[in-house]
């Protein structure tokens, strides 16, 4: 049995926090006002933080902050305070997207513990070796990744990994979604996605349209490969949510904790509690056996089939609308209705009857059919019943109470122990003596986080009035819960965090412009035009033949040309890339994810932009490095506040924008492809109000795509700065 895996629980707001808790999260991952990437919820407080990681190291719970986004340089002294007070608040650990922010939180503060967020694009070896020299002791997987390369991650490098088990899967890969950023100013990666993924689109191939949710996930559930995952080596299984309800997180926290107890034994009740509190579109085991991830007929929780609309009277107010359903239902349960797998209407029960032992009455407002399937997304009674478990501590006590002395009261949980005295002298009792059951019923009350185990009494012929003893129970508890709580941050090292030391990363003012132009093109028909006008040119083939590659290197080797390579790539991809550029010796490499760094020398590598390279710090890490070149992201930023020390930076100011990069096939999901009848072709189209992308593949061993604008973006040059240009 794994007893080590960790059980991570999101929490948006103080009741998911607790409700985490008590259903039996080993540590809570959540957001403050401000710098994580879900902006648009409640979020937690500076405020109360240390409240509130005070009751979570009570239980032995671990607290991780999200500062998940893209930083700016305007916002590093409010990031640094913040990062300070959480310290100081005694958190455990940070989840960081921004390499700049890593970068200077390390320097500010050398024993701070920082995870590297999904948002990052980890998915293999390679990248995983950068984080580990950064300083971060764990890197949060991308969805993406495949068992194999968690397995060679485990085996070679010394990380702790972490993995998403449970929740919404995004479309694209994790922090490489611009949709939103660039369509309206409302970055994901700047914790402001506006979800245009869940949104109805159109598709068009030659003579085939479509319409629905045509980038709309389903979510995912790793129930059926937990053990493969813990035995590939993942340290923290993670479960996606903040931004879900409550009772979300405690039946996930719930079934997931009993699942890993159970040896990762589980049973089709444990999926159904799972869909019947956020189900969209049926679950998938994420990218592990090739699924269909898209659900195209609803984007939101379907919840679970119970039976049928059989008859509907209609009134003039209210319908009363007959159900056939062995399910157990209850007043103010929600039922949603389907028509061949389309949502067609909600209802929140009322005036529930049940008339016989399959079918049910209720009358609403709403305007239903009958033959309408019938989904419940949400069990009142069920929910009830996860919001009040409660996790309690259990303690032993002994009691000491002698005549013309102190009373005495200690507390013993596992290796703490705590003394408490009383304020009074006890006095000899001269009708009514204190009883053993006297002790027991005051010192059992012992409020919503401890229960009372073993009581032993050394009692004499003595009175103690009930306020005395409920008085002495309460110092006892304060000082267990105090002793508790220090004794946790004594193992846990959160002292040595706080260490805080002179930050000495100095930035430097803009370097004179040099004039540099670069140009990314996809085709050689398109350089034979462009050449001459450029420094430097970056290839960005859609098929990375190596024998194509080599027979183009061979009549263009003399040009400075950088080949930039995909996103994703996995051990036996990162093998073929290497072989490319063995082949290809004298050009370099535009990186576009942490495992192009491993490639080639630091004088032929460029910063591609899909790196986010987003302030200061970030460019100033890696030009200490040695990196020269370097493209800022597309993210709409401040080009203006971007401070070096003499790298070459890069801005586009003309380009197709590349929105999203998918591991899924559209034409599998869509159009019914095989690899083995290979449909792809390059009229593939999708729509959403009046914006058009195309789909564009790239294709390594195994095959990824690109949504793609079919229209040019245009950016006004800013001075210093040197730009690129796409063809």
């Amino acid at each position: 049995m794994h007893h080590n895996i960790e059980l991570l629980s999101p929490a948006g707001n103080i009741e998911s926090l607790k409700v985490a808790i008590n259903n039996g999260a080993d540590a809570v991952y959540l957001g403050l006002d401000d710098f994580n990437a879900r902006g648009n919820i409640e979020n937690f407080s500076i405020k109360n933080l240390k409240e509130i990681v005070d009751y979570a190291h009570l239980f032995n719970v671990k607290i991780y902050i999200t500062l998940n986004t893209l930083i700016n340089d305007d916002e590093f002294n409010r990031v640094y305070l913040l990062a300070k007070q959480a310290l100081n608040s005694n958190v455990d650990a940070f989840i960081v997207q921004d390499l700049g922010l890593a970068y200077f939180l390390k320097k500010t503060f050398p024993n701070i513990e920082l995870h590297a967020s999904t948002q990052m694009g980890i998915e293999n070896l390679e990248g995983a070796k950068k984080k580990k020299k950064i300083g971060f002791s764990r890197i949060v997987l991308a969805r993406e990744t495949p068992l194999a390369e968690i397995k060679r991650i485990k085996d070679n490098c010394d990380i702790e990994i972490e993995y998403f088990i449970q929740g919404a899967l995004c479309v694209s890969f994790s922090g490489n979604c611009y949709l939103c950023s660039l369509l309206a100013n409302s970055s994901g990666n700047r914790g402001k996605c506006k979800q245009f993924c869940r949104l109805p689109y159109s598709l068009k191939n030659e003579n085939i349209k479509k319409e629905g949710y045509l980038l709309s996930t389903k979510d995912f559930c790793m129930a059926p490969v937990l053990k493969e995952l813990a035995d590939a080596g993942v340290k923290s299984f993670k479960i996606e949510g903040r931004a879900r309800r409550p009772a979300y997180v405690a039946q996930s926290v719930k079934t997931y904790r009993k699942i890993i107890d159970n040896d990762f034994k589980f049973n089709s009740e444990d999926i159904l509690d799972l869909k019947e509190v956020f189900n969209r579109g049926n679950f998938i085991n994420g990218y592990f056996k090739n699924e269909p991830i898209i659900y195209s007929n609803a984007q939101n929780h379907i919840g679970v089939p119970i039976g049928k609309i059989i008859k509907v009277n209609s009134g003039k107010k209210f319908n009363e609308i007959y159900l056939e359903s062995q399910t157990e239902l209850h007043n103010g349960d929600v039922l949603k209705f389907f028509e061949n797998n389309k949502e067609m209407g909600i209802i929140t029960i009322n005036d529930l009857k049940k008339r016989n032992f399959k079918t049910y009455s209720m009358t609403s407002t709403a305007i239903v059919k009958e033959g309408w399937q019938a989904n419940i997304i949400v069990d009142v009674e069920n929910e009830e019943k996860l919001l009040q478990n409660q996790r309690k501590i259990k303690i032993n006590a002994q009691f000491s109470a002698k005549p013309n002395e102190k009373a005495v009261l200690n507390f013993n949980y596992n290796n703490v122990s705590i003394k408490a005295e009383s304020d009074f002298i006890v006095q000899k009792a001269i009708s009514h003596p204190i009883e053993y059951k006297d002790c027991l019923s005051q010192f059992a009350k012992l409020g919503d986080y401890f229960e009372l185990g073993n009581l032993e009494c050394n009692i004499e012929n003595v009175f103690i009035a009930k306020s005395q003893l409920n008085e002495l129970r309460r110092v006892a508890l304060e000082k267990l819960k105090e002793k508790i709580i220090e004794n946790y941050e004594i193992e846990n090292k959160l002292d040595q965090k706080k260490i805080e030391t002179k930050n000495n990363i100095k930035l430097y003012d803009l370097h004179n412009k040099n004039c540099q132009k670069m140009v990314v093109f996809h085709d050689f028909s398109d350089f034979n035009v462009v050449k001459g006008n450029y420094d430097i040119y970056v290839y960005q083939p859609r098929d990375y033949n190596i024998d194509n590659l080599t027979n183009l290197y061979e009549k263009y080797s003399e040009y400075k040309i950088y080949i930039s390579f995909p996103i994703m790539a996995n051990y036996e991809e990162i093998i073929l890339i290497k072989k490319i550029i063995d082949r290809c010796k004298n050009w370099g490499v535009y990186a576009n994810n942490y495992y192009a760094l491993e490639l080639t020398s630091k004088d032929k590598t460029i910063i591609g932009s899909n790196m986010n390279v987003y302030n200061s710090y970030t460019v100033n890490y890696y030009s200490s490095l040695g990196y020269k070149n370097i493209a800022l992201t597309i993210e709409d930023i401040d080009y203006t506040k971007i401070k070096n020390n003499g790298s070459n930076l890069f801005i586009f100011t003309s380009f197709y924008p590349e929105y999203m990069y998918f591991r899924h096939c559209p034409f599998k999901e869509h159009l019914q492809s095989k690899c083995s009848n290979c449909k792809y072709n390059e009229d593939l189209t999708y729509k959403l109000n009046n914006n058009e992308f195309k789909i564009v593949r790239e294709k390594l061993i195994s095959c990824q795509f690109v949504l793609k604008s079919m229209k040019k973006f245009f950016r006004n040059e800013v001075d210093n700065f040197n730009i690129i240009e796409e063809v």
